[in-house]
């Protein structure tokens, strides 16, 4: 039987290939060690209705008041309504979450979250749940798991998936067969300079959909966390939502809070584009270089032992939680849009599915509810997989095949159009945005979309090389979408432009589509 091959060992593509290895062969692709993904560096938790003063229907509705009109109603339902029992799926497996004095689940609160009712395992969520499936994946007869392997393009024939160009270990080329290809390669956090994301989140799985035909929606909608420790580098270390959550308070540089000014009822736990906004006028207006996030009023114990992870990580730079406060500063996190898929996980091209980040499920709308993420990928890695299996197995396109490429010579550029492309991201394309900033972005984003273009017809693939060339595309449809894109809604802010009351809203949605699939060699 050919196998189904998935790109991506997150929590998405991890129990993606867990549900559909039950029926065939799955082949699971990642481009680091299988433990690197986005859901390893998830903190804050799994949001689902499991308080005695929670319902459904208040998550469905607080989901709802965060996305701004454009999430579709149908399938955060789905989300809400099926996550707890995946939930208690991961607590079978194995994966241990806080539990109060009573034995009941220790549930947290995130900002636009009307109830306590984030799941978490203190700070480091996503990393006791991509253990726990990462664990069950590696022991799975039905599945093979392929570390430091790249895929570079989908073979598509007729609006069909039929397999994978694929970038291994060793540095080869080839073409394999697939029966289907699911796409959980997480979001497009490194096209900006200063992000929480890992190193892989470089937009891949997006640029490929794109490049075989899928459509792409809604990609001007990125998430900037608010709370990210301020430091030297491109690697923002993130300081999760929860721990405003547990009472911590912004304040200047002086010592004065400020979030009063925004949105006095929620102050701390308003939606974070609404406290990201806050913070980045405020650094604007006063000049300093970050704000402070304050959890010395709160008992040191609690802190150590609520934010393990949080408190080790600061204390290497220096810095006692417990006893000063954290500096911080907001950066890019979270991609709302990605391939369109319907509620199974399927995209407009034939076998060919997206889960997570990568997908643009239609749950988060303008802006993503804090830990409905993690949620939407247990769903959706369940319907996705479910629908896989009845597919009808087929015959190979073509047998697997080495493409030689030894004869080009390498270059050394890639590094540098990164650089170039990083730094107008985030000086165009930040929280506030212009249309002339964004006419801007779009003109240099062209420049080295032409520029790895030439690029790769006349050097030699490598991973930096195809990287770049999924970043510029990513950033191509950021810039595009927030272009289509003339009022201020969610996490899209134009200045000089009001937001969107919700008594006016529309659903319109971004959407663009390249109709020639394409491929990078």
């Amino acid at each position: 039987m050919t196998p189904a091959y998935v790109v991506g060992s997150g929590i998405a593509g991890l129990r993606f290939s867990l549900f559909l290895a039950e029926h065939r062969p799955v082949v699971i692709i990642t481009k680091k060690a299988a433990v690197e993904s986005n859901t390893n560096y998830a903190q804050g938790g799994i949001a689902a209705a499991f308080g005695s003063d929670d319902s459904v229907d208040l998550h469905l509705q607080d989901t709802l008041n965060t996305g701004c009109g454009l999430t579709d109603p149908d399938i955060a339902r789905i989300v809400v309504t099926e996550g707890p029992e995946l939930i208690r799926e991961l607590m079978d497996m194995g994966a241990n979450f806080a539990r109060d004095k009573k034995g009941e689940l220790d549930l947290g609160r995130e900002g636009g979250h009307s109830r306590n009712r984030v799941v978490h395992s203190a700070d480091a969520t996503g990393r006791v749940v991509e253990r726990v499936l990462l664990n069950a994946a590696e022991a799975h007869p039905n599945i093979t798991v392929q570390p430091f392997h790249l895929a570079i393009d989908l073979i598509v024939e007729d609006n069909a998936v039929g397999g994978l160009v694929i970038m291994t270990d060793t540095g080869e080329i080839k073409k394999v067969p697939a029966a289907l290809v699911c796409l959980t390669t997480g979001g497009v956090g490194r096209v900006f300079h200063y992000t929480t994301n890992p190193e892989i989140a470089t937009g891949d799985g997006i640029a490929m959909g794109f490049r075989a035909g899928a459509k792409i929606r809604d990609m001007e909608f990125v998430q900037f966390h608010p709370t990210a420790l301020a430091r030297s580098g491109t690697g923002a270390l993130l300081i999760s939502e929860a721990v405003r959550g547990e009472g911590g308070k912004l304040r200047l540089i002086n010592g004065d809070p400020f979030m009063e000014h925004y949105d006095p009822e929620r102050l701390e736990l308003a939606p974070r584009d609404i406290v990201a906004r806050a913070i980045d006028t405020e650094l604007k207006r006063t000049g300093d270089p970050h704000v402070l996030l304050d959890v010395t009023h709160l008992d040191s114990n609690f802190v150590k032992k609520r934010f393990p992870t949080i408190y080790s990580t600061c204390l290497v730079h220096g810095i006692e939680i417990d006893k000063e406060p954290i500096p911080v500063v907001p950066a890019a996190h979270y991609s709302c849009g990605g391939i369109v898929t319907d509620d199974r996980a399927r995209s407009s091209v034939q076998g060919l599915y997206a889960v997570g980040e990568t997908a643009s499920h239609g749950l988060h709308g303008a802006n993503r509810l804090a830990s409905n993420s993690l949620l939407e990928a247990l769903v959706f890695s369940r319907r996705g997989a479910e629908t896989a299996a009845g597919e009808a197995d087929r015959a190979p396109l073509f047998a697997p095949e080495i493409l030689d490429y030894s004869s080009r010579p390498t270059c050394g550029l890639a590094g540098l159009y990164i650089h170039q492309l990083t730094s107008a991201m985030s000086e165009f394309v930040g929280i506030f945005r212009r249309k002339d900033s964004l006419r801007k972005a779009q003109l240099q984003v062209s420049a080295i979309l032409e520029g790895a273009k030439r690029m790769r017809k006349i050097y030699s693939p490598k991973r930096d090389m195809i990287e770049l060339s999924n970043m510029v595309r990513c950033a191509d449809l950021i810039v595009r979408s927030a272009l289509k894109r003339n009022e201020s809604r969610g996490l899209h802010a134009l200045e000089g432009v009001p937001f969107v009351k919700s008594d006016e809203y529309i659903n319109q949605h971004t959407v663009l589509e390249n109709e020639t699939p394409q491929v990078l060699f």
